[in-house]
């Protein structure tokens, strides 16, 4: 009896302690107070540091208000909640400059659907399932904010995913302080009209001008870039240059050192070239080899068969594909990005320079794998081709460093070249020893990963990012110190690309037989076995998905169940 007296206490008890917690909660509730947890990886569900950063520096009362119709269909009846929890961070995050309106839309209410459309949100048609069938409905789901009498919208969401950095970075819009980043023109590289436009478009807080280096470069440039340049830059340019640096200026060199030839009609090639920067770069440790870096480890572009219709991936070593390490993600420059796809790079380097300096710190931020070579010569052929000659594998080799501290003058005790007969002395360009305060440096074995011709152009709504779009990204906002978007932009990558699965290896080997011996009806079947063994591949990611999805929620059940046959069964052996 006393057992039993003992577990309705207990019982009693527990049931008191449960609602005095909920009565708390509640009252937390009604005061303002929110706290929510996140356990993922990359805090998806989370407020970054950048966007906490951001809501708290305005200096002046933002309105935003939110739009949703009353009664969205699947998949859209889950973004008013992650909205109003996503905003009320950016809300209690700004310290009350934020003001926040939810704006709940009924069919039938006419204001409320003009006040949205006046405020730019656009109405959408929606398709639900009613009774077997399809219903197309009007629905509103958007968001206007409002800034020192400046107006920008979402004006219609479609999903939760990247939705904090799309937030934050139109908010840094709306603030108008936009940071100025050059670009070096004059030495026939790409220029920001014809090359490097599609890079202005993902970044539009920047403010990017061609600069020439012929002349004093401006201290109200927050980074200078330096892209792929084909023919070389004169002492005068990299003695301003290396002044800009002294002055606590960021610089980065994106490749130059090979020129690749791909004209209309003709295999591509690459060419060395001598664009003078490795004076520049050599006494800060570091150097841009003429010679491409090739690794097994590549990209698998299709290259057609003498089967009609039919075209086979192929291995490309002159495009790596770059694995970055735990390590090396900590630095911001790339930051959580696991892999970069990263065309014609070239070796960078590391002398001992700045060994022992401690005013400077080195960062090695990519290598290439053991499985990689060099190609060399006057004349580098680049042709896709089935069988590729390896030389013998000698990699690792480094692809990327970053460089910062105050860093050593290039040319502060280097004297001025003899001008020759008939030429204009230079100008007399001062320059301390050592810079004047942090400087940032970044060198990089290509560029072409940030050029048009494969650096996608930004889409309206682009919720995901490639690990060298990411990259692109990240490095220029290290370089003006404006990190608030790199831990959001982490957010969006797409998983790296996985390693082929065998069966799939093995249907693409037996398609290059089938090609060989001019089999069609072979090479068809392998075909069809390869998407066999592809939806097989996929199937299988998904249900590893779920499980991880479902995996905590079924331990704690599993957990529950344990205790409640537990329980069962120790009440089963009371003795009354």
């Amino acid at each position: 009896m006393r057992t039993q007296t003992r577990l309705r206490s207990e019982s009693a008890l527990f049931i008191v302690l449960l609602a005095a917690i909920l009565v708390v909660l509640n009252a937390l509730g009604m005061l303002g107070f929110n706290a929510r947890s996140d356990t993922t990886k990359a805090n998806l569900f989370s407020l970054s540091t950048g966007s906490r950063r951001l809501a708290a520096s305005l200096k002046d009362q933002m309105e935003i208000r939110a739009y949703f119709s009353k009664d969205l269909p699947t998949p859209y009846n889950a973004l008013p909640r992650y909205v109003r929890d996503l905003l009320t961070e950016y809300r209690d995050a700004s310290g009350g400059k934020v003001t926040l309106r939810m704006v709940e839309i009924e069919s039938q209410d006419d204001k409320k659907k003009q006040e949205a459309e006046q405020n730019g949100i656009e109405q959408v048609k929606d398709q639900r399932v009613e009774a077997d069938s399809f219903k197309v409905q009007e629905d509103y789901r958007g968001i206007s904010f409002s800034y020192l009498g400046n107006t920008k919208q979402l004006k219609h969401i479609d999903t939760t995913e990247g939705l904090e950095y799309t937030i934050t970075q139109m908010i840094k819009e709306l603030i108008g302080e936009k940071t100025e980043v050059g670009v070096l023109g004059g030495h026939e590289g790409p220029t920001l009209q014809k090359g490097l436009a599609n890079i202005k478009g993902y970044l539009p807080t920047y403010d990017f001008t061609e600069v020439k280096a012929d002349k004093e470069i401006p201290a109200t440039l927050k980074a200078l870039l330096i892209i792929h340049p084909e023919n070389a830059l004169s002492e005068t340019e990299l003695r301003y240059i290396d002044q800009y640096v002294m002055r606590g200026g960021a610089l980065a060199v994106f490749g130059g050192s090979v020129k690749i030839e791909a004209n209309q009609g003709s295999q591509p090639s690459a060419k060395p070239v001598d664009i003078g920067v490795n004076k520049l770069l050599e006494k800060w440790g570091v150097t841009l080899d003429n010679r491409i870096v090739a690794d097994a480890q590549c990209v698998r572009p299709r290259m057609p068969t003498n089967v009609p219709g039919l075209a086979i991936p192929m291995p490309y070593p002159p495009y790596p594909v770059v694995a970055i390490d735990a390590q090396q993600q900590k630095h911001p420059a790339v930051f959580r990005i696991q892999q970069i796809g990263m065309p014609y790079p070239v070796r960078v380097a590391l002398n001992d320079n700045i060994k022992g300096d401690s005013q400077v710190k080195r960062t090695v931020l990519a290598r290439s794998t053991e499985n990689s070579w060099l190609m060399e010569g006057d004349t580098i052929d680049l042709q896709m081709r089935e069988q590729w000659t390896v030389p013998g594998y000698s990699g690792p080799y480094t692809l990327a460093v970053a460089i910062e501290g105050k860093l050593p003058s290039a040319f502060a005790k280097v004297e001025v070249s003899t001008p020759a007969e008939g030429q204009e002395a230079p100008p007399t360009i001062t320059a301390p020893e050592r810079a004047e305060k942090p400087a940032r440096v970044l060198v990089f074995g290509s560029g072409y990963f940030m050029r048009d011709e494969f650096l996608p152009a930004p889409q309206p709504g682009q919720s995901f990012m490639n690990g060298a779009i990411a990259f692109s990204l990240n490095a220029i906002d290290w370089l003006a110190q404006d990190s608030d978007l790199i831990e959001i932009r982490a957010k969006n990558i797409e998983d790296p690309m996985l390693e082929v699965p065998l069966p799939v290896r093995q249907a693409e080997n037996t398609i290059k037989e089938a090609v060989e011996q001019q089999d069609e009806a072979k090479a068809k079947a392998a075909v069809e076995k390869g998407k066999q063994a592809m939806q097989a591949w996929d199937e299988r990611k998904s249900a590893y998905r779920l499980g991880n999805s479902l995996a905590i929620p079924a331990g704690f059940a599993l957990l529950g169940l344990v205790r409640w046959r537990m329980r069962a069964a120790r009440k089963a052996h009371l003795k009354l």
